[in-house]
């Protein structure tokens, strides 16, 4: 069963031998995951904020927007890989948020509210599939059959952390805990490797506009898209203001670049939680950009499976900032990043989110 899951799914061999090889030699570890060159704190006009609606820039910024979107020169890209493990198993894209609407047909619905001419790529795991595509299926797709794909980010084994394979237990229905998707950095080779980056511009694609599934307030915003064209820039990410406890990426200088950096990747002397905005995991991307070739850094992760601990190696989109010319763009976080990571989350902000999505 296990050449069988490696063999139906995308399995990147060389580099992941390679890190596990690195990894039992002791020479790529959890203390490589930090940054080693100089880091310093992002200027403070770095991020920049829209103009305020009805401003003529801003008029400017949304008409151009809503042009390109008009014309079928954006994608949607939904997040939606992972293992299923935070929902208690569930799928979560499929649970119900409000009046019978997962997820998943809240975001595409709002979406084609802006107009029914955008393309929506659905990037899954081996975890996420079957589910995704029931869910689909059972709804008609929410009357946008023709709009939407999805393709798989890639698979790869865990290993104990001696090195050697990890295998949770004998029986074959849980076979499935000794392989995950490496990270939502697989996004632009997953993508390209379906062929569907090539045939969405082939049609005229030109942005893709990339978000968690479970973040309803990351929405098509033609302003926003009108913006990121303006300003000729490869990739906008979009930062929120930092609050008390906020944990996560944020953006820094890196060795004279100024780029999203994961939590853990900050070296303990620097007090990353004096930088004032953190990463959404939200981005607006130019379609050619995801298109070049890059290698993205991988990094060590632990996790507990099975009540046992594994080591994964994982690449973030975030990293995308480090090799595509990238511009910030500060949003309202009680707008544009509302997250929901567990169910207790979901049971507490349901009316939120309702009056969120505008219902």
């Amino acid at each position: 069963m296990g050449k069988e899951m490696l063999t139906k799914y995308k399995y990147q061999k060389e580099q992941i031998e390679g890190l596990i090889k690195s990894y039992s030699d002791g020479e790529f570890t959890k203390d490589s995951n930090v940054i080693k060159g100089n880091i310093e704190f992002p200027p403070a006009e770095s991020f920049k904020e829209l103009p305020p609606a009805g401003r003529e820039d801003y008029n400017h910024y949304h008409e151009k927007g809503i042009n390109a979107i008009k014309k079928g020169r954006l994608g949607v890209v939904i997040l939606y890989g992972g293992m299923a493990t935070r929902f208690g198993g569930v799928v979560k894209g499929t649970v119900e948020v409000f009046d019978g609407k997962s997820f998943l047909e809240l975001k595409i619905r709002d979406s084609l509210k802006v107009s029914d001419n955008i393309k929506f790529y659905i990037m899954n795991s081996f975890s996420t599939e079957q589910k995704t595509r029931e869910h689909f299926e059972k709804n008609n797709y929410f009357g946008a059959r023709e709009n939407i794909k999805m393709f798989n980010q890639f698979i790869a084994p865990r290993i104990n952390p001696d090195g050697s394979s990890f295998q949770p237990t004998d029986e074959p229905a849980e076979e499935k805990n000794s392989y995950y998707g490496p990270g939502h950095g697989d996004f632009p080779y997953a993508f390209k490797e379906s062929g569907m980056l090539e045939k969405f511009i082939s049609a005229g694609g030109r942005y893709v506009f990339f978000s968690n599934v479970d973040n309803l307030g990351a929405r098509v915003d033609p302003a926003i898209l009108g913006r990121h064209i303006s300003k000729s820039v490869e990739l906008t990410a979009e930062v929120a203001q930092k609050e008390p406890g906020d944990e996560g990426g944020a953006p820094a200088v890196v060795d004279g670049r100024l780029k999203l950096v994961e939590g853990f990747s900050f070296p303990p002397e620097f007090d990353d939680s004096a930088i004032p905005v953190f990463n959404c995991s939200t981005y607006w991307m130019n379609a050619s950009g995801i298109g070049r070739n890059f290698n993205l850094p991988w990094y060590v992760v632990e996790k507990e499976v099975d009540g046992s601990e594994v080591i994964q190696f994982e690449h973030l989109a975030g990293d995308l900032t480090g090799v595509l010319e990238t511009g910030f763009l500060k949003v309202d976080r009680s707008e544009r990043f509302f997250p929901i990571k567990r169910s207790e989350d979901l049971e507490e902000n349901r009316s939120k989110l309702k009056s969120l999505m505008g219902y």
